[in-house]
């Protein structure tokens, strides 16, 4: 019943995905949270807790898109809230599709089972890095909820840059049509240092052990 119950599951956010694709980007959610000025907040919300269902809706784009409607401090705070609601549905709705899988695969391969030892070991530490530097914010989670990291060590780990790093992507967001401004350009700098430094650390490291 649980097994049917998935694909049911799959099969209508397929559908959902297909449908809503060309409605979705941040532009026209940009446009659709403008016509609802009243409940844009509250609607903003929702979007960003269901968007790791969708799997296609950019957490960046959506950040950029709060700093212009919302400007830097109340975007903020409305992407804080949907990063933290979009954690949780996003971690579990990945558990609830797909741990038993990852469960069969460790069964019957060595390797997978020393990495899901690792994973136990180091899954804050893991989920911490891969936050600050940048990885899809859905793509974590749904890590997350496929491999045997224990929820409340993911969840920690994912609120303690969720506010920084939101404040980030909306203060670039609340400056994008003043370019030459220098918070634009320290946002922007600090963004693509950020998105580099694991690209920086491997090259690193293969240097000093090679």
């Amino acid at each position: 019943m649980i097994s049917v119950a998935r694909y049911v599951v799959i099969f209508t956010v397929a559908i959902l995905c297909i449908l809503l694709y060309p409605h979705l980007t941040p532009d026209k959610i940009s446009t659709i949270i403008k016509k609802n000025s009243v409940v844009a907040p509250l609607l903003f919300v929702a979007i960003c807790t269901i968007r790791p269902v969708l799997f296609f809706l950019p957490s960046i784009g959506l950040t950029i898109v709060a700093g212009i409607l919302f400007g830097a401090l109340w975007g903020t705070v409305y992407v804080a809230i949907g990063g933290a609601i979009s954690s949780l549905v996003g971690f579990y709705f990945a558990r609830w599709l797909g741990r038993d899988t990852v469960k069969k695969l460790l069964a019957k391969n060595r390797l997978f089972k020393d990495i899901e030892k690792r994973t136990l070991a180091y899954g804050k530490n893991t989920v911490l890095y891969m936050r600050l530097f940048n990885l899809p914010w859905d793509m974590v989670s749904y890590w997350a909820g496929l491999s045997g990291v224990n929820f409340k060590e993911f969840y920690i780990a994912s609120l303690i840059p969720l506010v920084p790093i939101s404040f980030l992507y909306t203060y670039f967001g609340s400056k994008i049509f003043v370019p030459t401004s220098t918070g634009f350009i320290i946002s922007l700098l600090m963004m693509f240092i950020m998105g580099g430094i694991p690209y920086f650390k491997s090259r690193w490291k293969r240097k000093t052990n090679g």
